[in-house]
């Protein structure tokens, strides 16, 4: 038997071993990239209180009864806690009368105010004006997010990769020419085969992806103020979110819990949220919300759109899930947000989702009730899903996302949810339409998860404005505001909004494909003349209902002037006017002028290319797209319009797309192309190629991927077919 290469196993066990030692710094590496976020945050908050210390006479420290004699501050020339706190300990003992002991009351009063004032500040990000400490506060965050990421992957398989590294080492029972020389055939044998196990351990697709964690928390280490910033303006909300849990700050908890009594919000505080296995960052008002639905199980979640009530429900189910793997949930929801639902479940949890819909439904049902994890599905569909339920599974959660589709108690889509209530351990409804003027509909919901309040709360109605009023529903109903929970102006949050293809849109789209239309493909779900049967249109109504509601303003986008033209007439009731290229441009401002006066909760519809330049539309707090820009300065151009210095709102985008389309081609390569645009945007020339994403190639290929997709009997080669762009 050949004797194996000792040095060889040597040199391999001392490269595992190192790969270990290495990896475990991913774990240690990303607690000490937590402590410099937290750091960082202090320094910021520290700043920002100092300047506020300018407005304290030195004479507050009298009320500190440390004996401090601020007559001989004040004649030294120190006026301020500001004066006080730049000045230097040495020359605090030089003022005559002040000792040792009284120099260090001084600062350590100081330095108090200074703490307190700092635990009631905001961090503030202004990337553009900003300077080293804010700028190293991104840095810092954003090495600590990424990082993140990397160590909940690395953590899945921790212990198996240490436990298979291990193995193979300890296999090899010989490590050196004198023992192999005194050892037995049957040692040879196996320490032979160890050592053959040993290298392959190299190879193993753990190992591999061990290597590939290391290099991408490598790469993270390296991050830049570019990188930073790219990351900060594509995920802002998870910065202010990491920013408000490291410093302590945010929104106080009289807003946070709304009207919640305070003993029954201390109940719901002292829940434990377990989100371990959540993959996102909860702000504290979100993680209240995920609380109050695991602590009152029955509930209206009525948070004003955009604050995130989506992620609060999953967060719920995440922590369900941990404590009871193998939980069903059940999830409805208007057709045009089925895909949002899954794709977000999928991105922020680790439970699975299953979409109960189509030709597929019965084989994705059967899935589901076999495996455990979330079913999504639309109202419509409920009228065949929730037969299967009753009497034959347990829900752990029942989700109604737009409760009030189900505010009529006589409609068959509110007769098949009711079908479900005994099978419902929790049910959650959300709705970000604001019910205390709506109070029928808002009986009709809390007579669902409530029945013994439904007659109160219509007896009392009259007192819909009285603090007792909420605070009859505080059990039942949660309803926060943008303003009230974010306190910071925040970034703007950005949205995609994947409508799923009516029939109607399937058969124009099919139409444009086997035309080569990429223009037309382009304008998917807003092709046909009735846009009664559009899974775009559908949503868009919807989204714009709830904003006019709210009383907000918006503006719809679209490239098209025919998409316009259909858009302004489906939006008619909220629209304050329509701006398109042929508009001229004195009229333009008399349009916006308009949009600006007119009371809140209205619609401005634009073609993008005369309402996304040389406009400020501050009014608006939302921006809506009907398609995925190829020029992504358009889109950076047309949220200029509105989130520019000046606005004072929130600001929420939403990308309507259509999955199985060609939006889904145009978002890959934005993907794919936005660091490079990012890079060089302010390089005129450059700029303009890194802009030119849609080429005549590019649009070939894709034309042909949607004729593979949907005509595969009448492909033409990519070479061969006409395009029309």
């Amino acid at each position: 038997m050949d004797r194996p290469d000792f040095k060889a196993i040597g040199r391999m066990i001392s490269e595992i071993r190192k790969t270990e030692t290495a990896y475990e710094l991913i774990f240690s590496g990303t607690d000490k990239l937590e402590d410099d976020v937290k750091n960082a945050c202090l320094v910021m908050l520290k700043a920002s209180a100092a300047d506020s210390l300018k407005e304290i006479p030195v004479s507050e420290l009298k009320s500190s009864k440390a004996g401090i004699r601020t007559a001989l501050l004040e004649d030294a020339g120190y006026h301020t806690l500001y004066d006080l706190y730049k000045a230097e300990d040495h020359m605090l003992r030089g003022i005559s009368g002040i000792g040792e002991k009284q120099a260090e009351a001084i600062r350590t009063v100081t330095d108090g105010f200074l703490m307190t004032l700092a635990g009631r500040g905001t961090i503030l990000q202004d990337p553009e004006n900003g300077g080293p400490a804010d700028l190293d506060l991104l840095v810092k965050t954003a090495k600590f997010r990424q990082a993140g990421i990397i160590r909940r992957d690395a953590e899945s398989f921790r212990e198996q990769i240490h436990q298979l590294a291990e193995e193979r080492i300890s296999a090899v029972k010989i490590r050196n020419s004198f023992r192999w020389f005194f050892s037995s055939a049957a040692k040879k044998e196996e320490t032979a085969l160890a050592a053959e196990d040993l290298a392959g351990f190299f190879r193993d697709p753990l190992f591999i992806r061990m290597q590939n964690l290391l290099t991408a928390f490598a790469a993270v280490l390296k991050t830049d103020r570019q990188e930073a910033l790219r990351d900060y303006e594509k995920n802002g909300a998870a910065y202010y979110a990491l920013f408000e849990k490291y410093s302590g700050t945010g929104a106080s908890e009289e807003l946070v819990y709304s009207s919640i009594p305070a003993q029954l919000a201390a109940e719901i505080n002292a829940e434990e949220l377990h989100a371990d296995r959540f993959n996102g960052t909860l702000r504290a008002y979100q993680e209240f919300g995920a609380k109050y639905i695991l602590h009152q199980k029955r509930v209206l979640l009525g948070d004003e759109m955009g604050l995130g009530k989506t992620i609060q429900a999953i967060a719920a189910m995440t922590h369900i899930d941990s404590q009871e793997p193998g939980s069903h949930f059940l999830i409805v929801c208007p057709a045009s947000v089925m895909i949002n639902w899954c794709r977000e479940t999928e991105k922020f949890s680790s439970v699975k989702p299953y979409l109960v819909h189509g030709q597929e439904w019965e084989n994705r049902f059967l899935e589901w009730k076999e495996n455990g994890g979330a079913a999504v599905t639309s109202f419509e569909g409920m009228a065949k899903i929730a037969r299967r339920i009753n009497n034959a599974m347990k829900l752990a959660l029942l989700v109604i996302d737009e409760a009030h589709y189900i505010k009529n108690p006589e409609a068959q889509r509110t007769k098949n949810i009711h079908m479900l209530e005994d099978e419902s351990e929790r049910i959650l409804l959300m709705t970000g339409t604001p019910l205390e003027n709506r109070v029928d509909e808002m009986c009709e919901l809390i007579g669902f998860v409530r029945p013994d309040l439904k007659e109160e709360v219509r007896t009392n109605a009259g007192l819909r404005n009285v603090p007792a009023f909420r605070q009859m529903l505080a059990p039942v109903y949660l309803r926060r505001l943008r303003e009230d929970v974010l306190k910071e102006l925040p970034p703007l949050t950005e949205q995609e909004e994947w409508c799923a293809m009516t029939e109607a849109d399937t058969a124009a789209y099919l139409t444009e494909v086997s035309a080569g239309n990429f223009m037309g493909m382009r304008r998917v779900s807003f092709l046909q003349e009735d846009l009664s049967g559009s899974g775009k249109a559908r949503r868009l109504s919807e989204l714009c209902g709830m904003l006019c509601d709210e009383g907000r303003k918006a503006v719809v986008y679209s490239y098209f002037r025919e998409t316009v033209r259909k858009v302004s007439v489906l939006l008619a009731e909220y629209s304050a006017g329509v701006i398109t290229g042929s508009t001229p441009a004195a009229e333009r401002q008399l349009i916006i002028d308009r949009f600006s006066d007119a009371e809140e909760g209205c619609i401005l519809v634009c073609q993008i290319q005369a309402g996304g330049t040389g406009l400020n539309i501050q009014a608006a707090s939302a921006v809506l797209f009907c398609e995925p820009q190829i020029k992504p300065s358009l889109t950076k151009q047309a949220l200029s319009r509105v989130y520019r210095m000046g606005q004072v709102h929130n600001v929420l985008v939403c990308h309507l797309l259509s999955p199985d389309s060609v939006d889904e081609a145009v978002v890959n390569i934005l993907k794919e192309k936005e660091g490079e645009f990012d890079l060089f945007a302010d390089e005129s020339v450059i700029a303009d190629a890194a802009d030119n994403l849609a080429d005549a190639e590019w649009i070939r290929k894709v034309v042909e991927q949607e004729k593979q997709k949907y005509l595969p009997a009448v492909i033409v080669p990519a070479q061969d077919q006409p395009v029309r762009e």
